[in-house]
C-alpha cells in the first residue's frame, strides 16, 4: 500500500464533532467543520444537546413539552444536513442528545474514537466568551482528549477558509 492509500483510509475514519444550537456562532463553526472536511475527505458529526427541562409539571404535559424540544431538535439537524448536503456535497451525522452539554460532548467523544476534533462556536461580542473559555478548560480539560476549537462567530467565509 502506498503512503497516499494509507493516507486516504485513515483519513476515512477522522470526524470533527460539533455541537450546535439555534446561535449564528454555531452555524459558523459548523461551516468551518463542513470546509475541512470537504478539502480533507473527513466526516462530520453535528450534535445537538436537549437540556432536560425543570418543569414543574407533570405528566402529559412535561411529556408534551419533551417531544416539543425533541422535534425542534430534530429539526434543527435536519435543516442542518441538508445544508451540508447541497453547499458541500458531505451527509454529517446527526446526534440529538438529552442532558446537560458538557456530559453530552465528552459522552459522545468517549463513543467515537474516530473524532479528533471537536469544533465550537463563540460569541464575537460576548462578556461571557472568558467564563465558556474557562469553562471548557476547566470542566472538559481533564476529560477530553482531543484538540478543541473555539471559532469565533463574526467570522467570513474567506476568513475560515484561510484557517484549513
Amino acid at each position: 500500500m502506498t503512503a497516499a492509500v494509507a493516507s486516504q483510509a485513515l483519513s476515512r475514519g477522522v470526524k470533527y464533532l460539533v455541537c450546535v444550537d439555534k446561535r449564528e456562532e454555531s452555524r459558523v463553526a459548523l461551516r468551518l467543520a463542513y470546509m475541512k472536511a470537504k478539502a480533507r475527505g473527513h466526516q462530520v458529526n453535528i450534535l445537538h444537546v436537549i437540556t432536560p427541562g425543570d418543569f414543574q409539571t407533570i405528566g402529559t404535559v412535561a411529556e408534551r413539552m419533551r417531544e416539543e424540544q425533541q422535534k425542534e431538535g430534530q429539526k434543527l439537524l435536519d435543516t442542518l444536513a441538508e445544508n451540508a448536503m447541497s453547499v458541500y456535497g458531505l451527509q454529517p451525522t446527526t446526534l440529538l442528545r438529552e442532558g446537560t452539554v458538557g456530559d453530552e460532548i465528552v459522552a459522545t467523544l468517549a463513543e467515537d474514537p474516530n473524532i479528533n476534533m471537536l469544533v465550537i462556536g463563540v460569541a464575537h461580542q460576548s462578556s461571557g466568551r472568558g467564563k465558556v473559555t474557562a469553562w471548557i478548560a476547566g470542566q472538559l480539560g481533564n476529560k477530553i482528549f482531543v484538540p478543541v476549537m473555539m471559532i469565533p462567530g463574526n467570522l467570513t467565509d474567506q476568513q475560515l477558509q484561510g484557517l484549513i
